[in-house]
């Protein structure tokens, strides 16, 4: 019979084979998005992006790799919650965050990402105040300065508008007010007047007819909505009620399918301001449509686009990673990546630029203005 001691051993050995046998510990990603309230639409296309891009990448690496795995918060388009949700994340010793979804919620946790060292990959966050920052805030998409000068240019040179009013969303101030500061500088430039900025803090009791009301005071020629898709639907209705000739444009936040959903009518001829090409014909991009509708149910918009890309950086970027590397220098050495659209490239602080797109709602779709 074997002694203790040789039992001990053979005891240890099986331990040690058990643990070697056992699946890898999963890489865990972070997901932070406002996913509940009225404004979800944006935070919840994102997360269905995001997971695609998680489900892809398990099903392609097969037991040949570590399983992602992503934790998903909800921070409801609040800072506060925002940075609640975070701490939340890092106690679960994610390895990145995808996220968050607004500019208001991403100045926020920028700082507490790099406190903490921990990559945090923004979805559709455009505000200048995160730019040429040495930080562990990354992007793919542009910031709004590029945006709203393209959108100024348009106005005034295809639509000879010289006058135009703002409706502003201040509960997202960090993005709202820096793309109306370029907007108006560059429209301005171009011989154009921009008359009033009228802000609102979106909520369930806003009074949208008098918010109308008070854009059209001074009689503009067009008027420009920096909103979420769910209040831009409200307000163009009312706008339409007062002036129904009205030129209205928005910003790219209420370019998603909500906005044709809930403004029915209302919104046909509206200009849109797009991060994402909807014409595009190319394979990478047709499939990945094709493949989200029979997903989720619904079409994929500038949303899901974004989250997609910018997780699919993320995961290059942790498997191309190097021993002696943090996922932020990993991608900073990577710097290209291939996205749905096209390239996307990295400067040295994280930062990119991509084209914006220029759209008028027509039946219902988001088609190339002229």
């Amino acid at each position: 019979m074997p002694g203790p001691k040789l039992h001990r051993i053979a005891l240890i050995a099986l331990t040690l084979l058990s643990s070697a046998c056992s699946d890898p510990e999963p890489i865990r990603l972070g997901f932070i998005g406002g996913l509940s309230g009225s404004n979800a639409d944006l935070g919840l296309a994102a997360r269905n992006g995001a997971q695609l891009a998680v489900e892809q990448h398990n099903a392609a690496t097969g037991n040949k790799g570590r399983a992602v795995q992503l934790i998903i918060r909800d921070d409801q388009l609040n800072p506060a919650l925002g940075k609640q949700a975070f701490a939340e994340l890092l106690e679960q010793q994610v390895h990145a965050v995808i996220g968050p979804m607004t500019s208001a919620v991403a100045v926020a946790l920028a700082p507490l990402a790099t406190e903490a060292g921990v990559l945090l990959m923004g979805g559709p966050v455009s505000t200048d105040l995160l730019n040429g920052q040495d930080d562990q805030f990354f992007r793919t998409i542009g910031s709004n300065d590029e945006h709203a000068r393209v959108m100024a240019t348009y106005l005034s040179q295809q639509h000879q508008i010289e006058r135009v009013s703002l409706i502003v969303d201040h509960r997202n101030k960090a993005y709202t007010d820096s793309w109306a500061g370029h907007f108006s500088t560059r429209f301005e430039a171009l011989g154009g007047r921009t008359l009033q900025t009228t802000a609102f803090d979106s909520s369930t009791t806003l009074d949208y007819a008098q918010l109308a009301r008070q854009a059209l005071t001074q009689e503009p020629q067009a008027v420009l909505l920096i909103t979420s898709a769910l209040d831009a639907a409200l307000l163009i209705n009312q706008l339409r009620q007062q002036q129904e000739q009205l030129t209205i444009a928005t910003a790219e936040w209420a370019g998603s399918g909500k906005l044709v959903e809930l403004g029915g009518n209302a919104v046909e001829g509206v200009i849109v301001a797009q991060y994402i090409n909807m014409q595009d014909t190319s394979a990478a991009f047709t499939d990945f449509l094709q493949i989200y509708s029979a997903r989720y149910g619904e079409a994929a918009g500038f949303p899901a686009l974004t989250a997609y890309n910018a997780t699919r950086v993320v995961l290059q970027g942790l498997a191309e990673q190097r021993a002696d590397e943090s996922l932020k220098q990993t991608l900073l050495r990577l710097r290209r990546f291939q996205g749905l659209q096209g390239p996307i490239e990295l400067d040295a602080y994280g930062d990119t630029s991509i084209p914006t797109y220029i759209t008028r709602i027509h039946q219902g779709q988001y088609r190339h203005a002229d």
